[in-house]
């Protein structure tokens, strides 16, 4: 699970982040929760699915359960560390930050679109029509083995 991997200042400023907002909170630091929320964020540009996540996290902590593993992510969802969405009826997490994901439907793959402004008009016209729009998802053809439009 090591493709799209995030730079270690980074991770580690995210932890701090998250350490600070879990005592904020009046959550419990612990271990496995610092161990699930370093994986997920080493990995979060390759968008890991939760049995990627599981099998990143048993390998560093073998009697770790699903359930610790999926409360967690849904802990750092709720704080907003992370989103997830669903890509193939898989649940994929990602980044928090505004931006469309493109699914490659002949690669396999999700590529982060980070075009502010294409996000924005895009958003802006979907609320305009009354909806609340939560994750921006575009299913396409990529082509062959290129990285993709953008």
């Amino acid at each position: 699970m090591q493709r799209g991997v995030a730079v270690d200042g980074e991770v580690e400023e995210k932890l701090a982040r998250l350490v600070a907002e879990l005592k904020r909170r009046g959550y419990r630091v612990t271990a496995q929760r610092l161990a699930i929320a370093r994986i997920v964020f080493e990995n979060i540009k390759s968008h890991p699915s939760f049995m990627e996540i599981l099998q990143a996290v048993r390998s560093r902590m073998p009697s770790i359960s699903p359930s610790t593993i999926y409360n967690n992510l849904q802990l750092l969802e709720q704080l907003g560390f992370i989103k997830s969405f669903d890509v193939a009826g898989e649940t994929r997490y990602d980044e928090a930050k505004p931006h469309l994901n493109l699914v490659c439907l002949d690669q396999g793959r999700i590529i982060d679109i980070d075009d502010g402004d294409l996000v924005e008009e895009i958003t802006r016209r979907m609320e305009e029509r009354g909806a609340r729009v939560r994750e921006l998802v575009v299913y396409a053809y990529c082509g062959d083995g290129g990285s993709g439009p953008g």
